[in-house]
């Protein structure tokens, strides 16, 4: 560990909410986290920093690194543009905090740095007489300098044709993964390189910088092997849930050539998958879309998220020479699907060898991955309802009359939909817009009040209580229901009188023991590998396994 003095750092982490060549890159996730984890948690197990800051002008990477206990700075717009420098963000930031010690900048997109690696270069940089240093890597290819346009010219940047794994080249590049400078150095130049720099050399597999989807790919350790279609329904009528459960496979396919087939989807849909950068078509006859889709002689996949299948359709698709997966499907098609996964519906017991149940398939977004450990207070203080898409019941607007004119002690917010209207809800309950985070609204309440989908096991990653009232019957079919998994199930909502759900609220408002109990077995329900067991199976079907 380096000397205490050396820790008069201030270590800034900036992470941009776009990329040119990754959209919403530093949001990206790699082994199970996204991308700034990785940075931000080796700096903090390395313990070179006096204060370590995330700058970013993205909510969603604000509000990420705020949930996990990390100090945020919002930046000003003007030095959010793709042109903005490093450099410019440093200077700023430390004017802003009148910092007298050393500045280092650490990319979110060298995801490989170790703590180690890190102290490594800190202790260098506060030993040496440098105004700066960065890292870098030896490279081990054969360069050439081209100084003149033409090529016959081109002199090599080495002195001897060997191997890769034996060359010693003196080729080096710079990462951008760590960059040390002398504070006053820094906020008098506004630069992050000085005329007394140095260069520190880390491990060429710690100096990967994810840069494009390719990089992404080849940080994930994988290979493009296949064609995965998406084929999805979401609109305001069965709101958007297939959609981002298929972000969610989609993120952890990224290794494949990823494709949406839109069907029966509103605008949002294809807005939405434009700015995660996939592409999309809109369906108008299945088999001629699939073709259009399709690549050879590479494999394809289909999968379908689309509720309840016909045979018709299933068979089309294997007719275009497609493997089929069908996620939550309890039509007809089923018999012909390659894999039916279903995380929220009970098993049946009708022979079908092609089908997997239960909770184990629970696929969620990336925020809910690695999350904090949530405390259950002996004094309950929020409750959150959310219901999602547009609610055709209007559970949401009930419910928050109820408790909240029942319970005036207790912080009432509610999760609205996009395009919902949020008239009509009392002035004391707190409404919420999407996007937020769903994740930190579920850690911050005490109990939810929700539907009985996905929403269902997002409370069981953040060992929320819920409440679950069924939007329809067939909701109230879901398998993860019940007592054992943590779940207090009322029924159908419409079914239920009021009484009883501010009856139910209250006793477990008033039981922290119970709630804790309940937050337990919720947690154990869930173990977030869902994504990653419906991936390997997606696998190993287009590897024809």
């Amino acid at each position: 560990m380096i000397e205490p003095e050396s820790q008069n750092l201030l270590a800034i982490v900036p992470a941009r909410g776009e990329s040119r060549g990754v959209p919403r890159k530093n949001m990206r996730t790699l082994a199970g986290k996204p991308l700034i984890a990785h940075t931000l948690d080796a700096l903090r197990e390395a313990g070179i920093a006096e204060r370590l800051v995330l700058s970013s002008e993205a909510p969603e990477i604000l509000r990420w690194a705020e949930l996990h206990g990390y100090e945020t700075h919002r930046r000003p717009a003007e030095l959010a543009a793709p042109d903005t420098t490093v450099s410019e963000v440093a200077a700023s930031l430390a004017d802003e905090l009148d910092w007298a010690g050393d500045v280092g900048v650490f990319q979110p997109t060298s995801p490989f740095q170790s703590s180690a690696t890190l102290r490594a270069a800190v202790e260098r940089f506060s030993a040496s007489s440098a105004e700066s240093l960065s890292a870098c890597v030896r490279e081990p290819h054969l360069f050439w300098i081209d100084s003149s346009d033409d090529l016959s010219q081109a002199r090599p940047l080495f002195d001897e044709r060997v191997n890769r794994q034996y060359a010693t080249h003196p080729v080096v590049r710079e990462t951008g993964g760590i960059q040390l400078v002398r504070g006053a150095a820094l906020r008098g130049r506004r630069e992050l390189v000085t005329a007394r720099h140095e260069l520190f050399e880390v491990p060429l597999d710690e100096g990967l910088d994810i840069d494009t989807n390719e990089d992404l790919i080849a940080a994930r350790s994988r290979m493009a092997r296949g064609t995965v279609v998406f084929r999805i329904c979401a609109n305001r009528r069965v709101g958007s849930g297939h959609l981002h459960h298929c972000l969610q496979l989609a993120d952890e396919l990224a290794d494949h050539r990823l494709r949406f087939l839109l069907r029966d989807c509103d605008a949002f849909v294809a807005e939405l998958l434009d700015e995660h950068g996939y592409e999309h078509r809109t369906e108008s006859d299945l088999l001629s879309d699939l073709v259009a889709l399709a690549d050879e002689p590479a494999p394809n996949l289909v999968v379908n998220d689309v509720l309840d299948t016909s045979e018709e359709e299933v068979l089309i698709e294997r007719a275009g020479g497609y493997r089929v997966v069908n996620i939550e499907d309890l039509g007809r098609g089923t018999r012909f699907a390659d894999w039916v996964v279903n995380a929220l519906y009970p098993v049946r017991d009708d022979g079908s060898v092609n089908c997997s149940w239960g909770p184990e398939y629970a696929t969620l977004r990336s925020e809910f991955q690695d999350l904090p450990q949530k405390p259950i207070r002996e004094r309950a203080e929020r409750i959150l309802i959310t219901f999602g898409g547009t609610d055709p019941a209007g559970l949401a607007g009930r419910c928050a009359h109820l408790l909240s004119s029942d319970l005036p002690e207790v912080e009432v917010c509610v999760v609205s939909a996009p395009g919902a209207s949020t008239d009509g809800y009392p002035s004391a309950v707190r409404v919420a817009k999407e996007p937020v985070s769903m994740a930190r609204e579920m850690l911050e309440a005490d109990l939810a009040v929700t539907s009985a989908g996905r929403s269902v096991y997002e409370a069981a990653t953040t060992g929320t209580p819920v409440v679950v009232l069924a939007a329809n019957a067939r909701e109230a079919t879901h398998a993860h229901l019940g007592y054992d998994s943590g779940v207090v199930f009322l029924g159908i909502g419409s079914l239920v009188d009021d009484a009883h759900i501010v009856a139910t609220v209250r006793r477990l408002l008033a039981d922290a023991a119970l709630r804790r109990e309940l937050s337990d077995r919720l947690r154990a329900s869930v173990d977030n590998r869902g994504a990653a067991r419906i991936g390997h199976r997606i696998r190993a079907l287009l590897a024809g396994l």
